[in-house]
């Protein structure tokens, strides 16, 4: 079997290795193994491509594994909400208190917190304002009328 052949299946076996264990470590060196397997497919000898193997992934560790980080630590932190619901009017169907409760806001059901302590409950059927969202829980403020 050629020499590239063996690189590129472990370029998909670094891939398998990196979904399993999601660490933005085994894709560096599953594309240092292509750029290796490039290298053996152009006939370059084997310290050409061992060579290429260690280079790229060096670099690939140094400066690309952090890019794939802070891109992933950005997508964790995002809840899909993003102010969407900021200042919507929402309608209790559990009793809110500073403790905990639920409410509904375009046919969905959140958990729903009162701004302050001192607030009382909110009642079922009540509408409140939704003044700002903690992941997924929601904080509101009763709407006097």
């Amino acid at each position: 079997m050629d020499m590239w052949i063996k690189l590129l299946i472990l370029c998909v076996a670094f891939l398998i290795l990196e979904m399993f264990t999601p660490v933005m470590f085994f894709i560096n060196l599953s594309i240092a193994a292509f750029c290796a397997a490039a290298a053996a497919y152009m006939g370059y000898s084997i310290t050409v491509v061992t060579l290429v193997f260690v280079v790229v992934s060096i670099v690939a560790i140094a400066f690309v594994r952090p890019l794939f980080l802070k891109n992933m630590k950005s997508k964790q932190t995002e809840t899909g909400m993003e102010d969407k619901y900021i200042g919507k009017v929402a309608k209790v169907v559990e009793e809110v208190s500073h403790k905990g409760g639920r409410v509904a806001i375009y046919g969905e059901e959140w958990n729903a917190v009162l701004k302050s302590p001192e607030e009382a409950a909110v009642p079922v059927g009540s509408g409140v304002k939704i003044i700002s969202n903690d992941s997924i829980i929601l904080t509101v403020e009763e709407i006097k009328e």
